[in-house]
């Protein structure tokens, strides 16, 4: 019966990290909402109501889903043929002559504008977007505000992964069907946990993950119950 306890332990074990395993795919690109507390009104003369540096904005995480969208306010009425507002990307320490590269929405209207990666690349001049050392958001001729700026599709700086050493150590010394079931337990937590803040989450893994889990359970009280009869 213990025998047949460790194959279904470890096949929750194989479950688990095959989930675990999901979790890091689907949670690779991440949506990033920029702070616009330091935004001003622009001059309505193509200046910039908000820039950031290198620092604040690696554009080497932009991928080629990644969009830029922002939504802004006027001060007055836009009669223009274009779109009221610009995306700059700027290098000025490694180009000769330093690059400022004039990004247009490819769709905005009085309020909200989005830039495609496309587009940046395109007008910028290159994909190794590692380069740029700062960007700003500028009016193209009315005075305007940035309330939001958002970068969609960026790739994680860091990907959490989980190990399963421990818990696989645990079930191979199987010193109590209790500690078996706790190890599995906690395993089966912690999955389900990253997967409430991974995002895109795949849910039928984690529920075959909770079914496996609920069989071991069972399995493990039938055992304890053997143990006490024949006892």
């Amino acid at each position: 019966m213990k025998k047949i306890l460790k194959i279904a332990l470890s096949a929750a074990i194989l479950c688990l990290t095959a989930v675990i395993m999901s979790v890091c795919v689907f949670a690779e690109t991440e949506d990033i909402e920029m702070r616009t507390v330091l935004a001003k009104v622009t001059n309505g003369a193509w200046g910039q109501s908000i820039t950031y540096d290198k620092a604040t904005l690696d554009c080497s995480r932009l991928t080629s889903d990644s969009e830029i969208q922002v939504e802004f306010e006027l001060d007055g009425e836009w009669n223009g043929s274009g779109a009221p507002v610009e995306l700059v990307f700027q290098n000025y320490s490694t180009a000769d002559p330093a690059i400022w590269a004039k990004i247009a929405p490819y769709d905005f209207d009085d309020t909200t504008a989005t830039f495609r990666y496309e587009d940046m690349v395109a007008i910028y001049g290159s994909e190794d977007l590692s380069t740029v050392d700062a960007v700003h958001l500028g009016d193209c001729g009315i005075p305007m505000k940035v309330t939001k700026f958002v970068i969609t599709n960026c790739e994680k700086i860091e990907i959490t992964t989980t190990t399963t050493a421990a818990t696989t150590e645990a079930v191979t010394e199987a010193e109590t069907e209790a500690a078996e079931t706790t190890a599995v337990t906690t395993a089966a937590t912690e999955a389900s946990s990253q997967s409430s803040s991974g995002g895109n989450i795949p849910i039928v893994p984690i529920v075959i993950v909770t079914v496996v889990v609920a069989v071991i359970i069972v399995v493990v009280i039938i055992v304890l119950k053997n143990r006490k009869r024949f006892y």
